[in-house]
């Protein structure tokens, strides 16, 4: 197809960067599942400089946009819907991929059209992440979970736990190649925005010995035109085996229910059979599925 490409490393101008926002919130509203990942989208808002763009023009109007990062070798891109099945996709994933490492890209929602360009690009699904939604009971709402035995509750602080955050995060997550590789500018990025709120921010730490408190776990709320998120919940792999998670899960919950949440969703890896096993009997059930693909 043969339309202006642009290809910028870096940071992109304010005016391209809302062009490429309006378009992920069209191909958004035009397919019902995000057109990208929170990461991506930080990356394109942030002008990160391990991140690639790739722009195609009709005139002044962006139709397509693609990123890569080359720190996690992952790729997105999205086109609006006028404009495909005229090959930009291709065209556009050929440009990514153009001088870089193998790249892993993500389809959200998998549907057919990314299967068809994944299909097209030789790529085989490697990766699977599900989103689960439930309705809380309005039992949660006067729910209260205590914290197991050597373990207490208490809210996020900004200003105060962000470090200690960033490196529990890191422990817990130090396989996961997106959520492990929040940093302190990821956290402080995330805490900018409209749907931060820390009363649904709960730690939970270690209150044996006394006066030695140290961080175990956490679960981090997030909540968004009246739809709650489990946004990322972990626990330490040594704090493991006492029922924190589970414990941890409930008290956000109780939080969002209380708050008059009456939807919740879940994102999490679809191989994780202990997690989907917990949410399930919580009365999770998969509403979408969202693949990467890699050669």
């Amino acid at each position: 197809m043969n339309l202006p490409i642009e290809t910028v490393t870096g940071s992109l101008s304010d005016a391209v960067t809302r062009q490429a926002l309006d378009l992920a919130d069209a191909v958004a509203e035009a397919d019902g599942v995000a057109a990208f990942g929170e990461t991506a989208r930080q990356a394109l808002v942030a002008g990160d400089p391990a991140v690639t763009h790739v722009l195609a023009w009709v005139g002044d109007n962006l139709v397509g946009y693609g990123q890569r990062d080359a720190k996690s070798a992952s790729a997105e891109l999205a086109v609006i819907p006028a404009e495909r099945h005229r090959g930009l996709g291709q065209t556009l994933a050929s440009q990514l991929m153009r001088g870089a490492a193998p790249l892993r890209w993500w389809a959200h929602g998998d549907l057919p059209s990314a299967q068809a360009l994944a299909g097209a690009l030789g790529l085989q699904p490697v990766r699977e992440m599900v989103l689960m939604c439930a309705t809380l009971p309005s039992s949660r709402a006067t729910e209260r979970t205590a914290p197991p035995a050597g373990t207490a509750w208490r809210t996020f602080e900004p200003g105060q736990d962000e470090p200690a955050w960033v490196q529990l995060n890191a422990a817990i997550f130090a396989d996961h190649p997106e959520q492990g590789d929040i940093t302190l500018a990821g956290l402080a990025w995330r805490m900018q925005q409209d749907w931060f709120d820390p009363s649904g921010f709960f730690l939970a730490e270690s209150t044996e010995p006394p006066g030695q408190t140290h961080l175990l776990g956490y679960h981090w709320t997030k909540v968004q035109e009246r739809v709650g998120e489990v946004y990322a919940i972990g626990v330490l792999p040594q704090a493991q085996g006492k029922h924190l998670g589970t414990a941890l899960f409930k008290r956000g919950l109780e939080h969002m229910a209380r708050a008059g949440i009456e939807q919740v969703e879940l994102y999490v890896e679809a191989g994780n059979a202990p997690a989907l096993a917990v949410y399930q009997r919580q009365g999770f059930q998969i509403s979408q599925r969202h693949v990467q693909y890699a050669q």
